[in-house]
């Protein structure tokens, strides 16, 4: 243990005559702080161009942050650290003039460094002012509704005579073709030495395959090869090696080709994105009838994918979202798969305009409806809007639908559910217009229960 030494006069009076700021004159003042912080930051942009190299040290306890009055795009950060090498250790290093106190504390060297701002979060658009019409309590006088399309099925639909001869005109060779050329591509960018070559033959064994599982579910897909529960067509068909190798790598895009999110061109269903063109083309050329209608179909599925909705009422709790243009008999001529970009303005067209995101997917779906025909749509109270209505009969296309009463303004006054069923019987309806955009829109009010 060391010994204590005592101070005499002469040190006493020494140690009183040293100053209380710093030496080297790096600590700021209370008033020369903005003056001096001002001062660097110029000598640092005047000297920017010359400098190759950015100072970086550690960061101290606190920072300060100047934004470039010069330059948006940058900004300048000083940052006080604590070096050992700024220490002054009083004790251990000679002076020939005077000594300093051992126990000062380490003074803060500000570095500079040049930093890129942080983006500026987007601000959400403004909501569009909602429209107001003037109803008036009238009947409607309906418009001729005769219909005028085609749709008789022509070949080669007529010479359909079996169910594989219908599966194979949606799914044909050049589709077949792609999926295995993506998927053969795909495994030699998973491991180029161990490239798997898919075949069309062995494409259709393994969509065969596939479409037994939805006749004959197992819990478990290996049981279908069992010599006691399996199904012997399966068997003699495949083996389950080769079937599980395609099931883990059957592609039919290209990923070379995909745009990260953020980035412009991104696609949510990149990876199926010509599987599903292909099967819409397909269906949109095959000749419509004169009702149809738009409406949701559930897909259920196990798969962890961010694009599966949660229906926490329904017996299947997970499954895809499926926004489909049918017909009365149940053929669907369009789809779209719900991502949660349905109001992208990328998905409109220039002559297409912005009727709000639910209204939006029924304009997409009904781009193939041939115009001035007289076809009839149906759909439910989530689609149905005023401007819908008016937009489509603008095309030639008549429309009907359930409706919530905020949509259609403040100025239709309905009487309540209560009023109705005490002033009224079953079978009541009462009737409004209003013209929306030049075209006579009719909403009904029909009491029946």
């Amino acid at each position: 243990m060391s010994q204590r030494k005592n101070l005499n006069s002469d040190d006493i009076q020494q140690f009183l005559e040293i100053p209380s700021g710093s030496e080297d004159d790096l600590e700021l003042s209370d008033e020369d702080s903005d003056d001096d912080l001002i001062r660097i930051q110029d000598l640092m942009f005047n000297e920017m161009e010359t400098c190759p190299e950015v100072l970086q040290d550690d960061f101290f306890d606190e920072n300060v942050s100047i934004p470039s009055p010069r330059s948006s795009s940058s900004m300048l950060v000083i940052q006080p650290t604590s070096s050992s090498s700024n220490t002054a250790n009083v004790a251990s290093q000679p002076s020939t003039s005077r000594q300093v106190n051992s126990r000062s504390r380490p003074q803060a060297v500000p570095t500079l460094r040049i930093i890129s701002p942080s983006p500026q979060p987007v601000r959400p658009a403004s909501p569009k002012p909602k429209r107001e019409y003037i109803w008036r309590k009238m009947d409607f006088q309906p418009p001729d509704t005769t219909f005028t399309g085609v749709d008789v099925l022509e070949q080669p639909y007529t010479t359909f005579e079996t169910p594989l001869q219908y599966f194979l005109h949606f799914f044909d060779d050049d589709l077949l073709d792609h999926i295995a050329e993506e998927s053969t591509k795909y495994s030699i960018q998973k491991d180029c030495s161990k490239p798997v070559l898919v075949t069309k033959t062995e494409l259709k064994k393994y969509l065969g395959i596939c479409l037994l599982l939805g006749l004959e579910p197992q819990p478990n897909i290996r049981m279908l090869w069992n010599s006691i529960l399996g199904i012997p067509l399966i068997i003699e068909t495949m083996t389950l090696g080769n079937f599980e190798k395609l099931r883990s790598g059957i592609h039919f895009n290209d990923n070379i080709n995909y745009k990260p999110r953020g980035e412009p061109g991104h696609d949510r269903l990149f990876r199926i994105r010509p599987l599903l063109e292909t099967l819409r083309k397909k269906c949109q050329a095959v000749p419509k009838r004169e009702t149809l209608s738009v409406d949701e179909q559930m897909c259920a599925t196990k798969a962890c994918n961010f694009l599966r909705q949660y229906l926490p009422n329904k017996p299947r709790k997970w499954e895809y979202k499926l926004l489909v243009l049918f017909d009365d008999k149940g053929f669907a001529y369009d789809i779209e798969i719900y991502s949660g970009a349905e109001n992208d303005p990328e998905l409109r067209l220039p002559d297409e305009c912005d009727l709000g995101a639910s209204s939006n997917i029924v304009v997409r779906l009904c781009r193939s409806i041939p115009r001035y025909q007289n076809y009839k749509i149906f759909f439910d109270n989530y689609y149905t809007s005023p401007e819908l209505i008016s937009y489509l009969a603008k095309k030639g296309i008549h429309t009907l639908g359930t409706v919530n009463k905020g949509r259609m303004g403040m100025t239709l006054k309905m009487p309540s559910q209560k009023e109705l069923t005490a002033a009224k019987r079953r079978g009541y309806s009462e009737g409004w217009v209003a013209t929306v955009d030049a075209v006579p829109v009719s909403a009904v009010l029909w009491l029946d229960s």
